[in-house]
């Protein structure tokens, strides 16, 4: 008989454990979190390391490294384990209800 080498925690309950933690980051700008901004794009698991893959309202946003290291710092606690954060080339558009 195989054995279950089933996750304790799914990546979907990591994913979703990291994105609440996400709530708390607050552009210092803008006051809202990187969630509400529709900052973060994706977060991916791999076996030792978990990836955030997001996109800054402006492309030489002056709180770009200090968010970009908090957004590391709450999905490490979160994920419990490394996280790299990627910041996409892609242009940040604000979410409909903050047009």
């Amino acid at each position: 008989m195989a054995e279950d080498t089933t996750p304790i925690v799914s990546d979907a309950e990591k994913q979703e454990k990291v994105l609440n933690a996400l709530q708390a980051v607050l552009d210092p700008e803008i006051g809202l979190s990187v969630i509400d901004l529709d900052l973060i794009r994706e977060v991916v698991f791999a076996n030792e390391e978990a990836e955030v893959k997001m996109v800054l309202t402006t492309p030489f946003c002056p709180y770009g490294p200090m968010l970009i290291n908090q957004i590391q710092s709450v999905s490490e606690q979160a994920a419990e384990m490394p996280v790299k954060v990627t910041v996409l080339p892609d242009k940040w558009e604000a979410p409909p209800w903050l047009r």
